[in-house]
Formats: C-alpha cells, structure tokens, sequence
C-alpha cells in the first residue's frame, strides 16, 4: 500500500514539474517575443518620428524660403476665413461699399471680395509680388468656330469651318483691340443644310461669296502678323476642346495643311472658369448668368460667341484669375483612323504652360515633344474607364431612338457616375430632337476629347 502511494506521489511530482516546465518555457518564449516586438516597434516608431521631423524642417525651410513666408499672408487667409462665413446679401453690400462689382453667384462674389483684399493688403506690405492683373499672355485671341452640321449628323462626319472669327484681348488695359472674321467656303459639303442655316445664321450667299479654308488662314496670318501678335506671348482661349480637337484639326486634314503651332495648345475658358470660382463646368451662358451677365448678340454666331467669351475672360482677370494654357493637342499614329475623326487632347499643367514645354504636332498631327510618355499614359487610362461606357451609350442610343438622354445616361455605371458635375438642360427631350441629340454628343465628346 505504502509503496503505491508512494509510486503514485513521485508521478504526480513528475507531471507537475513537466507541466511547470512547460509553462514557463513558453511564456519565456512569449515574454521575449514580446519584449523583441516592442523593441522593434520602438525603433520603427522613432524612425517614424525622425522621418516626419526631418518633413517637417524641410517643409518649415522651404516656406521661409518661399514669397508666402511673409506675414501678411497670414493676415490673407483670416481675412478669406471671414470672407467664407458670409452670406450673399452681406457680401454684395461688402462689394457695393468698396464700389466693385457685385453681380454674380456667391462663388464669384467670395471670390471677387478675397481678389480686393489680397490685392490691398500686398500693396501695403510692399511685398515683391505682383498685385496686379495678370499679364503672363500679351495677348489672348478667342476663337469660337461655326462648321458644317446636319440635324442628324452622321458617324464620322466630316465638319469644315464655315466662320473663323478672332475677338483680340490686350491684357494690358483689359480691352479688345481688335477683331477679326472671315466667314469660309465649305468644298465637301458645299451646300449648307436649312438646320446650319437656322442654327447659325449663316446664309448659303455668304459662303458662296467667301474663300475657301486656306485663304482665310493666310488672312489670319496676315492679320496676326499686322497686329504684331506672333511676335509677342499670347494663348487662344476658346469654350471647351472641340474648337481645336475636333473643328481645326479635321478642317486641316481635309485641307491637306499642317496645324499652325499657336492651334496646337489653348486655354480651356471652361476648365479655368470651374476651377478659379469653384463651380461645376458648364457652357457660355450659364457662365454668363453665374457672373451677372447677359448674352449679347446672337448664339451660334462665331463672333458673338466669341465676344461674349471675351467678357467672361476679363472678367475674369480683373477677379484675380490667372489664365494658363490648359489643354493641348495628343494624334498618336493610326493610319486607319478617318479625317473625321477627333485629335487626342490632353491637358497641361500651369508649370508646363509657363515653361512653354507643352507638346508641338508635326504636319500630320502627330505630336513629338518631351512628355509623349506622360500623355499616353493619361490617354490609356482615360479609354480605359470611358471606352466601355461610350460603346454602351451609342447602343442604347442607336437600338432606341426613344430613349431620352437621362436613360442613356443612367445605363452605363461610369458614365452615370462621372456626369455629377454635367448639368444637362432638356434631360427630358427625346434623342433624336435637335436639343437632346446635341446634349448626347456633346457629353460622349466630353468623354472622349477631355480628361
């Protein structure tokens, strides 16, 4: 019995220390694991802390180092601070005290009131930066073209200016200088459709009478010759890509002539207007209305288009906006594409438009220049995400012709989606009226000509 009991003791003795042992050979483990990770994360937290340290001195360095290290620019932001937390009542009377403009939406207002005070508060500083209006362009040149057109254009249409009208800005005394308009003769479609017609007001007696597209390029050569604008810095503005993406570049190749270089890279009045009064792109009227305005003359007419252009650029100006090339030409080689087809447009940052480093096309369309790589990169990703939604809203809108452009719109995932800041006015027409069809067009354009 004793020796049993006995027997029974020293197992038990046993397993207590194998179990003991065990135990605390695992927490050793565990233990130095831990104390190991929280060295590790010790050193990584302190590398963390010297790399945002040493970004932070950079940062600290490069702003005393910068024109912005001032204080007055301090006093700037509380001010635009202030200026934020008005509403539009008290900001037009704010405006109508100082004995400024107070037309316009709230956006333009904000911005038109920070633009006064900026410019007042650099002035007493005595800083050594500019306060005044911009002057980057000696001149700027709005370009708003009438082509060819049918009610129901076809795929591939060939479109051939019918007006070439220029509106000339001296950015100097913020005043047009002069005008320029031709109005030209189409060769492949001679005859104008009754809808051109009424769309444009141009009559088919005053094409007959006019030269066709080569002449009146030699005449605005002329012209800009005589008023000594090659020789100076100046940019093209004009409402949107389609002037220069679609209209010159296809009329150049029906013309068998090389695109002239100051066509290859514009300002998108557009994109720049959405960006400096913080508001969604929208077309020439609506631009108006936002800015107090009111359309004159007639729409669709070349040279009214582009006087009424010309307003909302020195407008524009006189607010404080900057004005830069945005968007240029891209034609990547490909034999199979058709002269009515639209040019790539990629845009331009404002550091490649004041370094004047945005690409140049040759004869053919062809752009050669330093960043190919970077434009056919953005190009690819572009297609990527809109090709698929294209092909599927030009099915919707062939297979049925009932469809209004809401529904064209709504059946594609990333057209739907991208379209928030596209306001479409007769979303209710249906496709196949004049206004809808446009609307269509013009929002697959958009997808195709810009980014």
């Amino acid at each position: 019995m004793l020796v049993e009991i006995f027997t029974l003791l020293v197992c038990t003795i046993f397993c207590v220390s194998f179990v003991y042992c065990s135990f605390s050979k695992s927490w050793t483990v565990k233990k130095a694991y831990r104390y190991n990770r929280q060295d590790t994360q010790s050193q990584l937290s302190g590398i963390n802390e010297l790399a945002q340290k040493n970004r932070a001195m950079n940062k600290i360095k490069a702003f005393k180092d910068s024109p912005f290290s001032d204080p007055v620019y301090k006093q700037i932001s509380m001010r635009n601070g202030e200026v934020n937390k008005m509403s539009k009542e008290e900001l037009k009377q704010k405006l109508m005290d100082l004995r400024l403009d107070s037309r316009g939406v709230k956006e333009v207002l904000k911005k038109r009131l920070k633009n006064y005070y900026k410019k007042r508060k650099l002035l007493q500083a005595k800083t050594k930066v500019p306060v005044g209006t911009d002057v980057f362009y000696d001149y700027l040149l709005v370009i708003d073209f009438e082509a060819t057109c049918q009610q129901f254009n076809p795929a591939n249409f060939k479109y051939e200016i019918i007006e070439f009208p220029i509106v000339l800005i001296n950015t100097m005394d913020l005043t047009v200088e002069d005008e320029f308009q031709f109005y030209c003769k189409p060769v492949l479609n001679p005859k104008l459709t009754p809808f051109c017609t009424e769309l444009t007001g141009i009559t088919q007696a005053m094409v007959d009478k006019s030269p066709t597209f080569p002449d009146v390029l030699m005449e605005v050569e002329a012209w800009m010759s005589k008023r000594k604008v090659e020789s100076s810095n100046f940019a093209v503005i004009t409402d949107g890509p389609w002037d220069m993406g679609r209209f010159m570049y296809t009329q150049c190749q029906i013309s068998s002539l090389p695109i002239p270089k100051w066509a290859q890279k514009w300002i998108n009045i557009r994109k720049s207007y959405s960006n400096f009064y913080g508001c969604p792109r929208s077309k020439l009227t609506v631009m108006l209305d936002n800015l107090g305005m009111e359309f004159a003359g007639q729409q669709h007419s070349g040279i009214d288009d582009s006087r009424n252009i010309a307003r909302i650029v020195m407008r524009m100006l006189e607010d404080g906006c900057e004005l830069r090339i945005n968007e240029q030409l891209f034609r990547r080689k490909m034999p199979d594409r058709d002269a009515g087809d639209d040019a790539e447009v990629v845009p331009v940052s404002k550091t490649d438009a004041e370094n004047n480093s945005a690409l140049e096309c040759d004869s053919e369309g062809g752009c050669a220049g330093i960043p190919i790589k970077l434009a056919e990169k953005s190009i690819q990703h572009h297609c990527e995400h809109t090709a698929e939604s294209l092909m599927k809203a030009e099915q919707l809108r062939h297979s049925s012709p009932q469809s209004t452009v809401k529904e064209i719109i709504s059946s594609t995932d990333h057209l739907a989606a991208s379209v928030g800041k596209i306001s479409l006015d007769n979303s209710s027409s249906q496709v196949g009226s004049h206004a809808s069809d446009d609307d269509i067009d013009d929002l697959l354009e958009y997808y195709k000509l810009q980014k």
